[in-house]
């Protein structure tokens, strides 16, 4: 049985007494991040400030969750609100008194903090418009529902070395990068999974290991733990840089790690207990009317669309989410779906509504390049070396100022450091914070990688062809858009004919 709301209410108070010592520099930034990260908050840089993480499952937001994150933002002038990768969302530029009653009252609303940090069970990702996008393989957010329960329910009782990403994927388009996090499960079109594990982004990435094949979806929990227990039994906890799952793998090989990962399994099986049979998700009926335009889509189910809004530089903007509040109030079924990506998803949408919304969420990225994704960057994060957000921005500005058309650029993925938290590695394009010596003096530039890619099956971490440095990086956007607008074709036909060597086109922006 999952822990009720009391049990991670009861232990806030760990919390309260080490945000209080910190701020009033009683305690060291780096004990402060070892208990302060399981309670999903991190201090900001400079130490003055701090963050809080929500964890949104599979990325669902109901209309309680949003009325409580825009209700949250106005009571304490919350204006930096922020999407991540693992389709979470963090609220910034908050006081200790204020994440610690934000962390409260987010229980009452089916919003959990604890274990957004730290070495611990992340938010369980899941493809954003599962049980909705035609012709995905099968609905896969009620098993995450089901393992992101069991997580949390574990979380307290175990010990593991570094963190573990557990994700869900129902379709090819493998948004939440399963075959290549610590724990994945790839839908079948029989109705089955494929389990992949120990990969990874950032230092030493690695495509994940599969460790079975069609197993029962009822069989999840199972898998989970025996990740989890392997996890315990082999990771490492003298070395954090050696600490992910993928360096255990790297440790015990992948013959090692496959018998390791299989002597936990066996005996969960035979033991038992952990069979789960989640309820489908339910979704409303109404009358069918055709409409179509941008940024309106159809689901699956007759008569239902869905409207895809992504905030620049994943950045929501407190005025955007009051207006779809506002927009979906008196709308049967309404939720919204926060990607990886940082497009926002809102479902279950007649054709009326699907107009509605679409007018409601105005303001958001135009092109495919405008949709592209970074971290939050230096200017708030402790780890960061480069301003990734503010980059973003710089170049988007500089893009639309030059009159770029649409398909000359494709989607840049911008971390601020080796870390990957924008997950350049699998980017078309990607750019990762760096320093570079130039003439014996220290250069601030990104690291550029090309040709990544995360699709199931064709998976690859992007080739390094140099360093561009941090101010160069709107022009280098503006060159090489204005470049392949001139041939006439789009990005990913002009780089597979006269854009190969792209190091030698770029070249004047390098170092």
């Amino acid at each position: 049985m999952v822990k009720d709301v009391e049990f991670f209410r009861d232990r806030i108070p760990v919390f309260r007494d080490a945000e209080e010592r910190f701020f009033s520099g009683q305690m060291t930034a780096k004990e402060y991040k070892g208990i302060s990260g399981g309670f999903g908050s991190y201090a900001q840089k400079g130490g003055e400030l701090g963050m809080i993480r929500l964890r949104m499952c599979g990325g669902h937001m109901d209309k309680d969750k949003l009325s409580f994150i825009i209700d949250e933002c106005r009571r304490y002038g919350i204006s930096r609100i922020h999407t991540t990768t693992c389709e979470t969302v963090q609220l910034h530029n908050l006081t200790g008194d204020q994440i610690v009653g934000i962390m409260d009252r987010a229980l009452d609303h089916g919003i959990n903090t604890q274990g957004g940090g730290g070495d611990n069970p992340r938010n369980v990702s899941a493809t954003s418009l599962s049980g909705v996008e035609p012709g995905e393989k099968f609905d896969v957010y009620p098993y995450a529902k089901e393992t992101e329960g069991y997580l949390l329910d574990i979380m307290t009782e175990i010990r593991m070395p570094r963190k573990l990403k557990v994700t869900f994927s129902s379709s090819d388009r493998n948004e939440t990068h399963a075959t290549f996090r610590d724990l994945g499960f790839i839908a079948n079109d029989d109705g089955t999974f494929d389990v992949w594990a120990a990969g990874g982004l950032g230092s030493n990435p690695k495509i994940g290991i599969r460790v079975a094949e069609g197993i029962d979806p009822s069989k999840t929990l199972y898998y989970v733990r025996a990740m989890v227990d392997t996890f315990i039994a082999h990771g490492n906890y003298d070395n954090r840089s050696r600490a992910r799952t993928r360096y255990m793998r790297e440790d015990l090989g992948d013959k090692g790690f496959l018998q390791a990962f299989g002597e936990a399994l066996v005996p969960l099986l035979e033991r038992g207990g952990l069979d789960i049979d989640p309820a489908p998700e339910t979704f409303p009926e109404k009358e069918c009317k055709e409409v179509s335009g941008d940024r309106i889509f159809r689901q699956k189910q007759p008569g239902l669309y869905y409207v895809a809004y992504h905030p620049v530089g994943g950045d929501v903007p407190l005025e955007a989410l009051e207006r779809i509040r506002d927009a979906i109030s008196d709308i049967k079924g309404a939720e919204l779906r926060v990607a990886p990506d940082s497009t926002i998803y809102i479902i279950n949408l007649d054709g009326d509504e699907a107009v509605r919304i679409r007018d409601a969420t105005e303001g958001g990225a135009r092109t495919l390049f405008e949709t592209s994704v970074s971290c939050i960057g230096s200017t708030i994060c402790q780890q960061g070396i480069r301003d990734s957000n503010g980059t973003l921005y710089a170049m988007i500005d500089a893009v639309r100022a030059a009159g770029i058309p649409d398909n000359a650029l494709p989607r840049f993925r911008i971390s601020g450091c080796v870390s990957s938290c924008g997950n350049h590695q699998v980017g078309m394009l990607g750019l990762q914070g760096a320093s570079k010596s130039v003439d014996g003096k220290p250069v601030a530039v990104y690291n550029l990688t090309v040709n990544g890619c995360g699709l199931q099956g064709r998976e690859r971490f992007g080739d390094a062809v140099g360093a561009v440095p941090v101010e160069r990086c709107p022009d280098m956007a503006v060159f090489l858009g204005r470049t392949v607008a001139a041939s006439g074709k789009d990005f990913d036909s002009w780089l597979s004919t006269e854009g190969k060597d792209l190091a030698a086109i770029l070249v004047d922006y390098l170092v």
